[in-house]
């Protein structure tokens, strides 16, 4: 029987969470209000990078913050994609306009510190209780050197789904746990008729390939890059390349996807497993007309797994009143019982350890245990891709990527094209940075 919908309870945002700043004199000697009753006004720009009501969602936490902050108003600013997000926002610097708060991919963070145009909140968060209740994994997506650059609000993992009435069918009674496991599952799934795939094994949401890749990197016992460099032409990176595209030449799965219509087709019965973000779990799980299941990715030498989503930022040319207005937006929006919200609603991972130990998650996690899936699969994870030049870098890994996929290349030369470009464009980026 298909799992129902929990209900979602609103009374965490009928309260005011927001943490007082008790580090005075951290933005200098200006009171946070300081024309007396003035009412501090922000932009946050974020994206929706999930199929789902995500936007709906974030814009009635907004409604919310403005209902129980009087001296605040945050103005919701939907911007389409991460890339579309992140564009604009380096727009908006670019003119000296930029919303005081925005939610980037982690891997933006390192571009955005290169225009100088992060608030450093460090000791903010050190008079607060952030280095103590957040998941050290997570926090780390917005850390540079030791220093805090904003708070973890949407954070996530790829993680394996699979249809259960497929696998019953199938006489499969459990999700593959290697490499190995996944293609034999993968071939015992796939379904032709005549030379046509009337249902694949196995498909990987497309447009986020590098993102996938870098986990499997990781299931290898290697993470690809370190601030200074990438490692795509490592051995453990084509090891990983070279089985995708085992599993293509298999015919176990499709050769490219979109990151919708992969869902998409999951949901539909087109695909038996699918490799995507624990963000789509609760429209994946409610809008499926069959159970669905959740399991970790499987492993090679290790598990791995790469964080997606990303961090509330806060700009750092704004004034004094802004940025303390900023933090306290930043702050609710993480808060608790917000955190446990968001991860019931959509299948992001609450960020808070206070969040998993509540009676609220406790419970969901009963009904819904798949929910845990994604945290318990984060203790094997790592930020995404922090590399300076990262737009361009990721470029060159999917176009590799999805070359070699498509048979135009080969893995090793694709990865070793797309390592030397990438480092050329870190270093560029290094000098100019200095």
């Amino acid at each position: 029987m298909k799992t129902t919908k929990s209900t979602i309870s609103r009374r965490h945002f009928l309260q005011s969470s927001s943490a007082a700043i008790t580090a005075a004199g951290l933005f200098g000697s200006s009171p946070l209000f300081a024309q007396g009753n003035d009412e501090v006004k922000l932009q946050f720009m974020y994206p929706v990078g999930v199929s789902g009501d995500i936007n709906r969602i974030v814009t009635e936490m907004i409604t919310e913050f403005n209902t129980t902050h009087e001296k605040i108003q945050v103005e919701a600013i939907y911007a389409g994609s991460y890339d579309n997000t992140e564009q604009k926002v380096m727009t908006s610097l670019g003119v000296g306009d930029p919303p005081a708060t925005w939610l980037p991919i982690n891997s933006a963070l390192q571009t955005f510190l290169s225009m100088d145009a992060l608030a450093d909140v460090t000791a903010l968060a050190k008079a607060d209780d952030i280095y103590q209740d957040f998941l050290p994994g997570f926090l780390s997506i917005c850390e540079s050197e030791e220093k805090l650059y904003g708070l973890p609000f949407q954070c996530s993992t790829p993680v394996l789904y699979y249809n259960k009435e497929i696998f019953a069918k199938a006489g499969i009674n459990k999700a593959p746990d290697t490499w190995a496991e996944l293609m034999e599952t993968a071939k015992a799934l796939t379904v032709r008729d005549g030379s046509d795939v009337t249902q694949w094994g196995l498909t990987f949401g497309g447009g986020w390939h590098d993102w996938i890749f870098e986990s499997f990197v990781r299931q290898n016992g290697l993470v690809p890059w370190q601030q200074d460099k990438v490692m795509f032409d490592a051995p453990e990176s084509i090891d990983a390349l070279e089985f995708w595209v085992q599993m293509v030449k298999a015919g176990v799965m499709p050769a490219a996807s979109t990151w919708q219509g992969s869902a998409n087709d999951f949901m539909a019965g087109r695909t038996a497993m699918l490799y995507h973000s624990t963000g789509s779990l609760t429209n994946l799980r409610t809008s499926s007309p069959f159970d669905v299941g959740v399991a970790f990715m499987p492993k090679n030498k290790t598990y791995g797994a790469t964080i997606g989503g990303g961090p509330i930022l806060m700009a750092k040319d704004q004034p004094d009143a802004h940025l303390e207005a900023s933090w306290t937006f930043a702050r609710w929006m993480t808060n608790t019982q917000n955190q446990t919200h968001w991860c019931k609603s959509t299948g992001y991972i609450a960020a808070r350890k206070s969040s998993w130990e509540g009676e609220e998650l406790k419970s969901f996690i009963n009904e819904v245990p798949a929910a845990k899936v994604a945290l318990d699969q984060a203790a094997y994870a790592g930020a995404f891709l922090q590399v300076p030049g990262y737009h361009k870098v990721r470029e060159y890994l999917k176009s590799a990527i999805d070359g070699t996929l498509a048979g135009d290349t080969d893995p090793t030369g694709a990865l070793k094209e797309a390592t030397v470009k990438s480092n050329k464009e870190i270093e560029r980026v290094m000098r100019r940075r200095s």
